[in-house]
């Protein structure tokens, strides 16, 4: 049977219903600088700490995978490099097997930390979804970048306390396991039994760090904030600065860029008629999502013609007469062989924050 349009409003329902499914657990990408022998092989999966092989990795190495398995990611793809080596050997192997992920180091260094930092804002412009977790490093005003900012850990076992940094990969697992279901808001870390907090908690958190946070006896999750701190109220809003709301944004662009990509994309000419096949086809996504309450169902979640962005196109392209025409004429003229479109969501934070104001009479 033939390809057709309609085909797309399957997929798409597909993705809808297992949206929270997929995003359940997600991936850790874990660098390690080690020597060991082993088998000579400097990628490796592991979905559970039984898996992790002691023929591969130093004991302090295999420790660090484990951390971060703890937490019950999807999986943590440990790349091993040599001591000298840095990102740029870890990254030409594991963007082999990995096209996402959270990315850290083991034991990093302020420049692993900086070099990172830049991976990932180099990924951004190209609309990846790769995210990573530093150390204290300079403020990376990104929201694929988590600052974390406790200078000392204590851990429950043996390890006692250590500096912040190797606290890393255990987090890079934590985030991981989290959804857009959940945010990392207060989630408890049972692998620690203290942390080192700064004297003003809020100002460093509203700088764009992450803190955990003593809680009694326990430790916990301050804030599940990532680094950006400038905003525009466009395309970096405040919602941005927390980790659940940019979990749900890439995979909402990821499923429609590849939905696009793959059954869209040189298949159908770029006509009116078919431009709004996909727009419903992306609006009953949408739907999907609010009534799994991933988007609120109570906002009209839709996309559109970029009106502004295609009659721009074509006043550029020399056709000046485009700055008079109405809206309804730029909707039905596309242009050329690009598909402007715009999206207005809003998606669901997990409770944060309770105000409760009691009047007694």
């Amino acid at each position: 049977m033939a390809v057709t349009l309609p085909k797309i409003n399957i997929t798409f329902k597909q993705l809808a219903t297992s949206f929270i499914q997929r995003s359940a657990r997600g991936i850790v990408v874990l660098i390690l600088r080690d020597d060991t022998e082993g088998s000579g092989g400097t990628f490796f999966q592991y979905g559970d700490a039984t898996q992790v092989s002691a023929a591969e990795f130093t004991a302090t190495n295999q420790q660090y995978i484990k951390d971060a398995l703890s937490y019950g990611p999807l999986r943590v793809s440990a790349v091993k490099i040599g001591t000298e080596e840095d990102l740029a050997e870890a990254a030409a192997v594991f963007t082999q097997y990995e096209k996402t992920g959270w990315i850290t180091f083991a034991e990093g260094k302020s420049t692993d930390w900086t070099d990172l930092a830049s991976w990932i804002k180099a990924r951004e412009l190209e609309q990846k979804s790769w995210k990573a977790v530093c150390f204290n490093t300079t403020p990376p005003d990104s929201m694929h970048i988590v600052n974390f900012g406790n200078e000392k850990v204590t851990f429950s076992g043996d390890r006692g306390e250590v500096t912040g940094e190797k606290y890393c990969p255990a987090l890079a697992g934590l985030l991981a396991s989290c959804n857009v279901t959940r945010g990392a808001t207060n989630k408890l870390c049972p692998d620690l039994v203290r942390v080192s907090v700064p004297a003003n908690p809020d100002s460093v958190v509203g700088a764009g760090k992450f803190l955990l946070i003593n809680d009694d006896d326990e430790v916990r999750v301050g804030v599940d904030v990532n680094s950006l701190t400038t905003t525009d109220g466009s395309t970096k809003t405040e919602d941005m600065k927390y980790i659940e709301t940019v979990e749900a944004m890439d995979l909402i662009r990821d499923d429609i860029a590849r939905t696009f990509r793959d059954e869209y994309l040189g298949q159908y000419r770029n006509s009116r008629a078919n431009q709004m096949l996909f727009i419903s086809a992306i609006n009953y996504y949408f739907d999907g999502l609010a009534a799994d309450n991933i988007l609120n169902p109570d906002h009209d979640n839709r996309s559109d013609v970029d009106v502004s962005a295609q009659r721009s196109a074509w006043i550029g392209s020399g056709k000046t007469e485009a700055a008079d025409w109405d809206d309804a004429t730029v909707r039905n003229t596309p242009f050329k062989r690009t598909v402007f479109l715009a999206g207005d969501v809003q998606i669901l934070g997990s409770m944060g924050h309770l105000e409760f104001a009691i009047t007694l009479v």
